[in-house]
């Protein structure tokens, strides 16, 4: 009888982040040595999954280590797997930091292992629907979903075939091991049930796809951790004893190319999937420094692109601080590691400092860099200078001195002047009557219950008779404190018997007041309201200190939003892409019951989750007419099982231990609308997050117009996200077809087209361009454009990057040999 072929892999998963933090320096070096050692005894074949930070401390810190690892690779025992730069959960982070993510962990193992990454296999939980888009357009062509439970449970479907198509929003395709029933954890016990299923249900002989183990390991031979090559040696040579299977040992990509049958093809969507992630603890803080980091990075970048168009005196040396604007992402990226996130109580306070380095500096290079845009600042000056760092023309509110002066118009990319003699314009405002305070502009009315703090009435021009709450609250506040007591708002004429403020008004416009709960009299928030005259939604801001909640997600804080019923469509978006949402999955969550390593774990049930990256909107599916709630970085929403939806602002994660961080500082956007396509919602919850940057002067400076827009798309599918600049040497560099081969620092334009249209989108540049390309994320030319109309072909869902030479923007070198004298001989003082 013919052996059954049976091919085995493993993943070896390690980083710098957290682990080299707490163990120390030997953790990386260590676990290379322990996978090698791992392979030799077995001749198996593996995966190393470490995060791109981590290859470049090798090389700092231990680069025999890496000579190690390097020679593995070359000789095929070895793939590198993942291989981004900071290994995120993608899903909690934004579009562009998982672009970025890619490209910079993809260009560090090419640069550090010798060759360009093939395949996508991360331990942690990794999935959106744009990420395998993301990941073709950076050069992956293999997969696996498979997902190892460690702190947090995640889902993807089980399947009973060993590959699928795994598609994408867009229609891209990596050929993937799926998550399956021979999927092993690390521990030799789940080795053990595995190969007890084997005996008793071997896989049918002769299969035109041949089955795979696939195996995580956390390869790090030391006293302190739990997986080590030494406890798992005897479980495999169990394996390779048995008589019935003929082992063939492969690493994932290996395994995957040689598959040449036909394959089924899956689309999973979002409702399909769950993160397992504790998300909302700690009032989501690092979510909410992720998003602002970004945003800020974005801005500075977009800043130094705009201006490099105006040449010489640059803001610091050289044409563009590209090293610089590069380090912050990479602090942002490291930042974003997956235990940063779930390990927030544990080593979170690193990952906080490298969000606020990467915000803080990103900050200082555009207070530089807007210096070289006046001839002084000065707050008595003749205008307001407006950049808007967002790729659509955006309308803003300019308040100077508490002066309201206009609602601004502002070209995308670029900025415009505000003269300061400019007309007040109505901002409306609220009153306090009793226990209910009234907003009223134009035909925006909105009536707030201040006993329970929640809106009763909400009416726009979208919605003149005003959304349909019948009498209901449009969303009441939610959650358990720590003795399991349901949270209940604190009537405002009991806030005030023990001599609270009551509620205030700011210039009319802004009104605050606290809140706080039965029970918990001295602990509380304050709720902040306002309706900003560029638009007619309502602005929500949640500021102080949520009382202990009771550990889990069920009985997390926040609050149930009550959706009237025509609105029964919703869509929340995900990393660049909106997707329909209709939650029914029923989930496991587990938590430590005492220290996160050694003590029991017990389970809860979460039913019907649902994520949003910046937004969620209700609308009704025949007009697209709605209610639009866009946020700052709190994700996780909850389908109630009377049809309201549950927000969580605030949950305790027992991982933490008794870390936990009860502060609040929520924003929210809610906006009654008419119809909105996704990408109109999508810059929607963008604009509401993403700040212009004003500042006093008397003039522009010598050459920069009043009005300037770098770059504009004519599609309204299709949305600009970014603009920037890369040098040609660094990120061109192992690249023959690089697309800016010759123009020292190629201005870079990422484009999403989020409305599922197929799209001509040009491209209005405020320059002369010589070359244009469209091309992959690495900077691969696929297609030569057109420099004198950049026209860029779009497909549904497509995220499209193109690299242009503007001839303005070209290094303006300085003869420096001509002040030569200035050096050579200053230093003769004798003479």
């Amino acid at each position: 009888m013919s052996r059954i072929p049976l091919y085995y892999t493993f993943g070896n998963h390690m980083h710098w982040v957290d682990m080299q933090w707490l163990w120390g320096y030997y953790v990386l070096p260590d676990s290379i040595r322990d996978m090698i050692h791992f392979c030799r005894e077995t001749g198996a074949k593996g995966n190393v999954n470490f995060d791109g930070i981590g290859y470049e401390k090798l090389a700092a810190e231990n680069p025999e280590a890496l000579t190690e690892l390097r020679e593995a690779v070359r000789s095929g025992m070895i793939e590198p797997v993942g291989c981004s730069y900071g290994q995120p959960y993608g899903l909690f982070h934004g579009g562009e930091s998982n672009v970025r993510q890619r490209v910079y962990g993809a260009r560090t193992v090419r640069r550090l292992l010798g060759v360009w990454p093939k395949t996508f296999w991360e331990e942690e939980f990794d999935f959106f629907p744009q990420l395998p888009q993301m990941l073709k357009g950076t050069g992956f062509e293999y997969a696996s979903l498979f997902f190892q439970w460690t702190w947090h449970t995640p889902e993807i479907p089980k399947e009973e075939v060993p590959v699928v198509w795994w598609e994408g929003q867009d229609g891209s395709r990596l050929l993937c091991a799926t998550r399956n029933k021979l999927n092993l954890h690390q521990w030799p016990e789940d080795m053990d049930a595995t190969f007890a299923e084997l005996a008793s249900s071997p896989p049918l002989p002769n299969s035109s796809t041949p089955p795979l183990i696939l195996q995580w390991l956390e390869l790090m031979p030391s006293p302190d951790w739990m997986c080590r090559s030494e406890v798992l040696l005897p479980k495999m040579r169990e394996l390779l004893a048995d008589e019935r299977f003929e082992i063939k040992m492969a690493t994932l990509g290996e395994y995957l190319r040689g598959v040449t049958a036909a394959v089924p093809a899956r689309k999973y969507t979002m409702d399909q999937v769950w993160h397992g992630m504790s998300l909302g603890k700690n009032g989501d803080f690092m979510r909410r420094e992720s998003f602002h980091g970004e945003s800020t990075l974005l801005s500075a970048e977009t800043l130094a692109a705009v201006l490099s168009l105006y040449g010489r005196p640059y803001a610091q040396w050289d044409v563009y601080p590209t090293w610089e604007l590069e380090e912050q992402w990479r602090n942002l990226l490291m930042a974003q590691h997956h235990d940063n996130d779930e390990c927030e109580g544990l080593c979170g306070h690193v990952g906080k400092a490298q969000y606020r380095t990467s915000w803080s500096e990103a900050i200082g290079i555009s207070e530089r860099l807007k210096d070289r845009v006046a001839t002084k600042f000065d707050v008595s000056g003749d205008v307001i200078w407006v950049y808007n760092p967002l790729g659509w023309t955006r309308k803003w509110h300019v308040v100077h001195r508490e002066k309201h002066l206009t609602v601004a118009e502002i070209p995308a990319f670029g900025w415009t002047s505000v003269p300061l003699n400019a007309p007040d314009v109505d901002c409306g405002r609220w009153l306090v009557k009793g226990r209910v305070a009234r907003f009223r502009r134009g035909s925006v009315e909105i009536d707030v219950d201040l006993d329970r703090a929640t809106v009763v009435h909400f009416a726009n021009s979208a919605f003149p008779n005003g959304i349909q709450l019948n009498g209901q609250p449009l969303w009441e506040w939610v959650g358990k404190d720590r003795s399991g007591k349901d949270f209940r708002v604190l009537g405002q004429d009991k806030w005030w018997e023990g001599d609270r403020d009551a509620p205030s008004i700011t210039g009319d416009r802004l009104l605050r007041f606290p809140i706080a709960f039965e029970g918990h009299p001295e602990e509380g928030f304050t709720l902040c309201l306002s309706c900003e005259p560029h638009h007619e939604g309502l602005e929500i801001k949640v500021e102080g200190v949520v009382p202990q909640t009771s550990p889990g997600l069920n009985d997390a804080f926040g609050f149930r939003l009550r959706i009237p019923e025509p609105f029964s469509k919703m869509v929340s978006d995900e990393p660049y892409g909106v997707s329909e949402k209709n939650p029914i999955g029923r989930f496991f969550k587990k938590y430590p019951q005492g220290d996160w390593m050694t003590s029991p774990q017990w389970f809860e049930t979460v039913e019907r989750p649902f994520t949003a990256s910046t937004f969620v909107d209700f609308h009704n599916s025949e007009t697209r007419s709605g209610i639009l709630v866009a946020h700052d970085g709190s994700r996780q929403w909850f389908v109630e099982a009377d049809g309201s939806v549950r927000h969580v602002l605030h949950a305790y994660d027992p991982w933490d231990e008794e870390k936990e961080a009860g502060g609040s500082n929520n924003n929210f956007l809610i906006l009654p609308h008419p119809p909105m396509t996704s990408s109109e919602l999508w810059r929607g919850a963008q604009e509401r997050f993403r700040e212009c940057e004003e500042e006093a002067m008397e003039l522009p400076g010598p050459g920069f117009p009043t009005t300037f827009s770098a770059l504009s798309c004519d599609a309204p599918n299709v949305v600009p996200t970014a603009f920037y600049r890369e040098t040609e040497d660094f990120s061109g560099k192992y690249l023959d077809d690089y697309a800016g081969k010759g123009m020292g620092y190629p201005f870079v334009v990422r484009l999403v087209e989020f409305d599922g249209i197929e799209t001509e989108a040009t491209l209005t540049i405020g320059g002369t361009v010589a070359k244009a390309f469209k091309t992959n994320f690495l900077g691969r030319a696929l297609e030569a454009l057109d420099p004198a109309k950049v026209k860029v072909h779009m497909r549904p869902y497509e995220i499209a990057t193109v690299y242009l030479d503007i001839v303005e923007g070209r290094k303006q070198t300085r003869d420096l040999d001509a002040k030569r004298e200035i050096w050579a001989t200053v230093h003769r003082v004798d003479d």
